[in-house]
């Protein structure tokens, strides 16, 4: 059912303004409209003071900061955390926040020095991994030094003329080794006395050779030496690391379960900002248009009036002719109905001024996937599945089709009654007689097929009556016509087939041609001046989608015949285990296609023949301000 709903304005003094935001927010009840979306109003939107600017970017700041921790905390977590609400101020959230933010700011850096630390490291050891094994005894004695330098592999004779330099300026006291490092890098290590080390080291800057120099705290080591105390320095820092870790996720396990409530916090003050700028303003006064549930009005305006001020006013307005494709729609169905509603918001959301098809969809959508299955074995299995899964999955589209498919069970048990099936031909076996008729016998299969054609006729004109009542509401001539002659030419049509079934008597001959093409005349007068050529095309559809409803017949067929193969297999096949197991495989497969196909088909059929004979849709879903929750739904 659609719900009334109410323009209304709210006009009040501009000291009023923050509180009356703030109260419609928590209330919850009203859709506030665009003031500068509104062409009938001529008023200046809320410009925010400097004070309330700062306000909202430091609100905006302290999300940014939640979202960032929200990030970094999401792999420190085996399992996504349990929210918890936190009802703190803003100002006590941001100081959290602050507290929290500075913690891993410092933890970060730490971790990244270290990385970087470690980075490096590793480069020296693997140097010295390489080099170390091959330096000469020299290297260890105490007045020697080790001084190296790196060149591309490409510069042998640079390096060759390098060495000679470097043993004339030491007059022969240089001993040295060549270590490739990599693919295209060479490290020339020489030993020398350490009373050389600077005159050297400046010949390398003079020549600009790239010097390999190790941290400050390696230079007065021997190799070896050095070598040892990086290779404990790594150790240290991957401990380290592990220690802020643990340091992220002990603060993870504190803070994490906090921040989505203080993500919602702010999301709710930063939405009381953004509708300011929605609402109109003169001098002294402020203006709120938007809609309403009819049957709020009353609450809506005592609270504001004893939350707020006495002197606020709260009007119903008019409908302007403009706004009547825009206002908001609220579907109010019973529990039982919610599956279908969501189904009919799947295709559109009904306009306002139309009508809810969601009660005819819970009627007909059930009734039609019974037909279609229509088997007691079946049914009863489909019913127990889908009542379990209904306890597993309680939300979206699926938990939908799955009630949906729980109505339509109890449908198909019926129908197996009235067509005496129970795993198909099974039925007859343990003594279950038809009612209506015996799908699997060939003389059935005509009463069949005139049966899922009454079914579609009914349908159909049920669906052409509703859109007919819209049509007179709503001075719609055009649809009065379409509608109107569709029915006519219909009923035109069914009595020439009466006449030829010999149900109708011949009296009725000339009355069935008047109506069907009088019928297919005002269908015509509804398009104008093409209508001599769409009328005839657009009635030729209609029985096209009255044909359509033979697909209830043939799923149903497929499905029964499909349960006959199986029942009979376990007798064609000689080991009568293996003929069970054939069995039990046919049936499953006919169960998973009973389950899918009626479901398709029968929401193609409210879709496509029954709805385009009444409803429009396209309107717009009714979207109060309100606060979010912390558990979404």
């Amino acid at each position: 059912m659609i719900s009334k709903m109410a323009r209304i304005e709210i006009i009040g003094l501009k000291e009023n303004l923050q509180d009356t935001v703030r109260e419609l927010h928590e209330l919850g009840t009203m859709q506030i409209d665009d003031i500068r979306t509104l062409t009938n109003v001529y008023m200046q939107p809320i410009n925010l003071p400097y004070e309330m600017v700062q306000v909202r970017e430091k609100v905006e700041l302290v999300n940014a900061k939640i979202n960032g921790l929200e990030d970094l905390f999401k792999k420190y977590f085996v399992t996504p955390p349990t929210d918890i609400a936190d009802t703190s101020s803003f100002t006590l959230i941001d100081s959290k926040v602050e507290q929290v933010t500075t913690t891993v700011q410092q933890l970060t850096q730490q971790k990244t020095n270290l990385q970087d630390e470690l980075i490096s490291l590793s480069k020296y050891r693997e140097i010295l991994k390489v080099m170390v094994p091959l330096l000469p005894d020299s290297a260890r004695k105490s007045g020697n030094a080790t001084i190296g330098a790196l060149l591309h592999t490409t510069q042998t004779r640079s390096m060759n003329m390098l060495i000679n330099q470097l043993r004339a300026m030491t007059q022969g006291k240089f001993e040295m080794v060549t270590v490739k490092i990599g693919e295209s890098t060479n490290a020339l290590i020489g030993v020398l006395p350490r009373d050389l080390v600077v005159s050297v080291e400046n010949y390398l800057e003079r020549e600009k050779i790239t010097q390999l120099v190790l941290p400050d705290e390696y230079t007065m080591l021997s190799s070896s030496e050095a070598q040892d105390k990086i290779e404990k320095k790594i150790e240290n820092d991957h401990k380290e690391l592990d220690a802020i870790d643990d340091r992220f996720r002990e603060l993870a396990s504190i803070w994490g379960p906090y921040l989505h409530s203080w993500q919602i916090n702010c999301l709710n003050i930063m939405d009381e900002f953004e509708i300011y700028s929605r609402i109109g303003e003169t001098e002294h006064t402020f203006t709120i248009y938007g809609w309403i549930k009819s049957d709020e009005f009353d609450s809506l305006s005592q609270l504001l009036h004893e939350k707020v001020s006495v002197d606020i006013m709260v009007n119903f307005l008019e409908i302007p002719t403009e706004l009547r494709e825009k206002v908001p729609v609220v579907l109010e169905n019973p529990k039982i109905i919610k599956p279908f509603e969501n189904l009919t918001k799947m295709r559109a959301i009904p306009a306002y001024f139309d009508i809810d098809p969601s009660k005819l969809i819970a009627i007909f959508m059930p009734i039609f996937f019974g037909m279609m299955l229509g088997d007691i074995g079946y049914g009863a299995i489909l019913l127990v599945l889908t009542f379990f899964l209904s306890k597993k999955v309680t939300k979206g589209i699926f938990a939908d089709l799955i009630k949906t498919v729980f109505y339509g069970s109890i449908w198909a048990i019926i129908f197996g009654f009235l067509f005496g099936e129970f795993l198909g031909t099974l039925g007859g076996a343990i003594g279950l007689k038809p009612i209506l008729l015996d799908r699997s016998d060939p003389d059935s299969t005509m009463t069949l097929l005139y049966m899922t054609i009454g079914v579609g006729v009914f349908h159909i004109v049920l669906g052409l009556l509703i859109g007919l009542g819209n049509a007179i509401k709503h001075h719609d001539k055009t649809h009065i016509l379409e509608r109107g002659g569709m029915l006519l030419g219909l009923a035109g049509l069914l009595l020439l087939v009466g006449k030829l079934l010999h149900i109708v008597p011949d009296g009725f001959t000339t009355p069935s041609y008047i109506l069907l093409v009088g019928g297919i005349g005002l269908l015509g007068a509804s398009y104008g001046k093409t209508g001599v050529i769409l009328g005839p095309i657009e009635f030729v559809g209609l029985l096209g989608n009255i044909l359509s409803y033979l697909r209830i017949a043939a799923l149903g067929l497929a499905s029964v015949f499909l349960a006959r193969v199986a029942n009979e297999m376990v007798g064609m096949i000689g080991n009568v285990v293996v003929g069970i197991l054939v069995a039990v495989l046919i049936h499953s497969l006919n169960l998973v296609m009973g389950a899918f196909s009626p479901t398709i088909q029968s929401l193609r059929l409210q879709y496509v023949e029954f709805f385009r004979r009444f409803y429009e849709g396209g309107s717009n879903a009714f979207m109060p301000f309100k606060k979010r929750a912390l558990v979404q739904e």
